[in-house]
């Protein structure tokens, strides 16, 4: 499975984006030889960590989960033709107190913050969109939890 997480920082949060990238770069390497069956190829969840200002709200949402069975693209710039295959995802949020928190905290509580928030996330894999027939949900989570148990993170 393929997996990432992709940040939208703003200048405050983007000191704090090498625990996300080192997080993402771990579940990568944890998830790539796996397999939780044939309906998700990949995974991202973007990471959206910007302090919102009255007026912005709606350029930076948190985008409720979405499901691209199969979907061909062609790159406007280039003219190459891309094909999204059997692909999830969605956003997480730090906005208000929950950024503050994120952005201010040492390294190691900010790691904490951080995971606990995407541990949350995986809520939406019990809504699962009905075209998903065939993905081991509950193994996918207990490996990641397992994984942040073992380095010590939760």
């Amino acid at each position: 499975m393929n997996f990432a997480i992709v940040q939208h920082t703003d200048t405050n949060s983007n000191k704090k984006s090498d625990i996300v990238q080192n997080i993402s770069n771990n579940l990568e390497e944890l998830l790539k030889n796996k397999n939780y069956g044939s309906d998700i190829e990949t995974f991202l969840i973007g990471f959206l960590c910007v302090k919102t200002k009255s007026g912005y709200e709606d350029w930076y949402k948190e985008n409720k989960p979405k499901y691209i069975d199969y979907k061909k693209t062609k790159n406007r710039l280039t003219g190459e033709v891309m094909e999204i295959v059997k692909k999830y995802g969605y956003n997480i949020k730090f906005d208000y107190e929950l950024y503050d928190e994120f952005v201010n905290a040492s390294d190691e509580n900010s790691k904490s913050i951080f995971v606990k928030k995407l541990l949350e996330s995986f809520r939406h894999l019990d809504k699962l969109p009905k075209k998903i027939q065939d993905f081991d949900k509950e193994r996918f989570k207990t490996d990641v939890e397992n994984f942040f148990k073992e380095k010590g993170v939760i």
